[in-house]
């Protein structure tokens, strides 16, 4: 194996004169490592993204929300939350009651959705108290009301002003008799902005037993919400908590919540890391035409190889050395250079983002498994590269390759 290793290094690194092989041969190693650092830099950029997509929408969302259409009474929800307080994930859990309705205030109305939360329960369950940039988070019974920018703006309400919900509790029952929608006048405590558009121009917050009045769901909740220590078990209490509660119930986990969104996400980082690897795969065709034509120039070098009893499989493994060695490099060159990149953006903010964005500069997060993959896959079309121009150099017969020398 020693004597393969020193032919094939040989052949690529050894003195002699600058030909077409050996640029195709560079062109390669190049293109592997361009492509494996252009790879490590956008799929660094796209965990960056998600991440931040991620920490905005569970500084609002619950990590695991259990729903009931028809209504959590307060007997299981205190039996319940005992239940939950007791596993192991769960770090706090909390009753809500969210629904729909119309908020008017003056000529301006907007149908929103309305979300009663206990003061003490709600920094249990999302980060939004850190997010009121105007007034305060509503007091628990005080018929008050907390209002996204967006929501605020579209009211034309500030922190003081009085804003009118139309709950459609028992509407539906219009039909068969005279039903007035039951409405709650509210005033503003606080204005919150929450950085996603969504939430900040359609969601208000008020108090818990303002919620039960004004959906008419005296001693009931709509839902409990959980925090957990660790966010990626979320999908494993789910599973238990479905086993547990059995049909009739809806188990939404902060993936759930935002499926599409996160769906989406993951098509496009899957859609850059195919179209980038074509960068790779173009390098393996020329690290295959490249040793093809080293096995025609080294024609006689190999009959002579044979001659002295080199083997068909030594043969064989000088030629696929080479493309290990090009394809080894490129992978490593790559990464470095890659990492290099991803350091130089999270030390420096290189790539900055104009003023309208809610961050600074570009967001990078690095993940080792992503760069171990990219190198693996790097090293692989390397390989497989390089197997035919072997194959073609084994086959090779040791009269005919130095008849006429």
């Amino acid at each position: 194996m020693v004597f393969e290793f020193q032919v094939a290094r040989r052949y690529l690194f050894g003195r002699k004169r600058f030909s077409f092989i050996r640029v195709i041969s560079l062109l390669a190693t190049l293109g592997i490592t361009f492509g494996v650092a252009a790879l490590i830099v956008v799929l660094s950029v796209f965990n960056g993204f998600g991440e931040l997509v991620t920490s905005i929408l569970q500084d609002f969302d619950p990590h695991v929300r259990v729903e009931n259409p028809q209504g959590i009474s307060s007997s299981e929800v205190t039996s319940l939350m005992e239940e939950f307080k007791g596993m192991p994930e769960v770090r706090s859990v909390a009753p809500v009651i969210q629904k729909k309705a119309m908020a008017v205030r003056g000529p301006y109305n907007a149908f929103i959705t309305v979300k009663g939360v206990r003061g003490d329960d709600l920094p249990l369950i999302s980060n939004i108290l850190k997010k009121y940039v105007l007034g305060a988070a509503p007091a628990d019974g005080r018929a008050e009301i907390g209002l996204g920018v967006a929501l605020a703006d579209k009211l034309h309400a500030l922190v003081g002003d009085t804003v009118t919900l139309v709950s459609p509790a028992g509407m539906q029952n219009i039909l068969t008799q005279f039903v007035f929608p039951t409405v709650l006048q509210c005033r503003v405590s606080g204005i919150f902005q929450s950085d996603n558009k969504m939430y900040d121009g359609s969601f208000s917050f008020i108090p818990y037993d303002q919620a039960q009045s004004l959906f008419r769901m005296p001693g009931k909740a709509t839902a409990l919400e959980m925090r957990l220590y660790d966010d990626e078990k979320s999908d494993e209490l789910k599973a238990s908590i479905e086993k547990q509660l059995g049909a009739g119930w809806n188990v939404l986990t902060w993936y759930d919540l935002h499926r599409d969104l996160y769906s989406m996400m993951k098509i496009e980082r899957w859609a850059a890391f195919v179209i980038l690897s074509l960068l790779i795969a173009v390098s393996g065709f020329n690290i295959l035409a490249s040793l093809t034509m080293m096995v025609i120039e080294k024609k006689r070098d190999i009959g002579v190889l044979r001659a002295m009893g080199a083997n068909t499989t030594g043969i064989q493994r000088i030629f696929w050395l080479e493309g290990v060695y090009i394809g080894g490099i490129g992978a490593i060159a790559g990464a470095v250079l890659g990492l290099l990149l991803v350091w130089i953006q999270v030390e420096f903010e290189v790539f900055r983002l104009s003023s309208a964005f809610i961050i600074r500069a570009l967001p990078v997060s690095l993940h080792v498994v992503d760069v171990i993959i990219i190198m693996v896959c790097a090293f692989l079309v390397s390989m497989m590269a390089s197997i035919y121009p072997a194959r073609r150099a084994g086959r090779l017969v040791p009269i005919e390759a130095i008849r006429w020398e």
